[in-house]
Formats: structure tokens, C-alpha cells, sequence
């Protein structure tokens, strides 16, 4: 049975992150240009980063203006979709599919669905392909008035002995790595910082799953399910009730 997670009304996910990293084999970046009538439906605008290096033949540079000839080696690096107000992206590269939302989060649910619902559109490119890592991101936004005693708001805390420095906190950050079985793990940043009238605190989790998987939407979606649950643990598992409050 599914766990059960508290409510949040006003959540305090900034940007929601999906990520495939797959083998390229035989497929080509620019194949991927079947579906852009598709993509473009939904994340109407594109651009197109291309990457080059310049070898210039070895010489003394004159002072002043000087004309030089070379050879360059240009690629296209990536396709990048996005919305109009361009809180909406979705980044094709080879070897990775990174999708980011910074829109207000509404839930989980729509999450997936709009995550499925680019994979479908790109299936005809991707079936067959090996999926080698599949990962969510959250980065969650805490405003707090004061953070004097950070174990109102926190359960992982990086601590110091009781009257060990006399001066006030205005930042800090640390980083957690977490086995969370074979194949999957967490990389989870904490930070906080002194703004002029708060303090923001920042709860980054990134969970990860490396192991193989055809392409599949229904496998994916599987992987997913797995991976919101491990995020959901490390979330709600480090957090209080006083901060559970603030959310609703």
C-alpha cells in the first residue's frame, strides 16, 4: 500500500526536475527533430546551442589589430524547448533528456503526467535505447523569520558544542550522500541564507536510479513511483511539524 503523506497546500517546491541519460547507439541528436512539431505543441519556442573550438597556428600576437586564419571543429551540443515565459524547459542532449519546472507545483500527479507525457512524444526516437539513469530533483524554498534554534524547523543538522561560537549564524550549507539500496542513491544539499528581512533556507534533494532498463514508459513510470517515495522519506523525515505549518 501507497504511504500516506501529509498535505501541503502551499508547497515549497522552487523547481522540479525529471532526467534520462540513455545510450546514444545509432541515433543521431538531430533525429530527434521527428517530434518538434509535437514538442513545439506543447513548449512552443527552441534553441539551438551549437559548440566549437577555434585552432589558431602558433605565433607572436602583434600589439593592436591583427588579422588571424584558422580551422574550427562546430557540433550542435543540444535542443532546448521551453514556454513562453520560459519557466517551462525541456533540454535534449546526447546521451540525456532533462526536463525542468519552475512553474508553482501543483502536485506530484501533474508532475507525471507531463513527464509521460514528452516520453510519448519522444518514443519513436528513444525505443530500444537503453536507459542507464533515471532521476528526480527537487528543490524546495523554506522563508523563515529567524533560525535560532534550527531543530524547530530540521531533524538533519550539522551541530557544533552547546556555547561553541558567540557570533550569529547568517550562513551556512552542507551535503549528504545516501545508499539508499543498489543502484539508487540520494544526493541531498541543505543551505541557508540571511536576506535582509528572513532568512531562506534551501532542502535540494536528487534521487537516482542506475539501473538498466529498456525503454519503456510503463518501466519508467515504475522507476518514478520509486523514486518520489524515497524523496518523500527524505523530505518529510527531516522536516517538522512547525515547518509542515508554514506550508499550509
Amino acid at each position: 500500500m501507497a504511504n500516506k503523506w501529509p498535505v501541503l497546500n502551499n508547497p515549497p517546491v522552487e523547481v522540479a526536475l525529471f532526467q534520462l541519460k540513455f545510450e546514444m547507439g545509432d541515433t543521431k541528436l538531430n533525429d530527434f527533430l521527428k517530434c518538434d512539431v509535437e514538442l513545439r505543441k506543447l513548449l512552443p519556442n527552441r534553441n539551438d546551442t551549437i559548440e566549437a573550438s577555434i585552432n589558431l597556428p602558433s605565433s607572436s600576437i602583434p600589439l593592436g589589430t591583427s588579422k588571424f586564419s584558422g580551422t574550427s571543429n562546430a557540433k550542435l551540443a543540444n535542443y532546448v524547448y521551453y514556454s513562453a515565459d520560459q519557466k517551462c524547459k525541456l533540454a535534449i542532449t546526447e546521451g540525456s533528456l532533462t526536463y525542468t519546472d519552475e512553474r508553482k507545483y501543483v502536485g506530484w500527479e501533474e508532475f507525471e503526467r507531463l513527464i509521460c507525457q514528452y516520453l510519448t512524444i519522444l518514443a519513436p526516437v528513444l525505443e530500444k535505447h537503453i536507459i542507464n539513469r533515471t532521476s528526480i530533483r527537487f528543490i524546495n524554498q523554506f522563508p523563515l523569520v529567524e533560525f535560532s534554534d534550527p531543530t524547530e524547523y530540521f531533524k538533519t543538522l550539522v551541530s557544533s558544542a552547546e556555547n561553541g561560537v558567540p557570533y550569529p549564524l547568517i550562513k551556512y550549507g552542507f551535503k549528504l550522500v545516501l545508499d539508499v539500496r543498489e543502484g539508487v542513491y540520494s544526493i541531498v544539499n541543505q543551505n541557508l541564507d540571511k536576506m535582509p528581512d528572513k532568512y531562506l533556507y534551501i532542502f535540494d534533494i536528487d534521487v537516482l536510479n542506475r539501473s538498466n532498463l529498456i525503454f519503456d514508459i510503463n518501466s519508467i513510470r515504475t522507476v518514478l513511483q520509486e523514486l518520489r517515495d524515497i524523496k518523500n522519506n527524505i523530505f518529510f523525515n527531516n522536516i517538522t511539524d512547525k515547518i509542515i505549518e508554514s506550508c499550509n
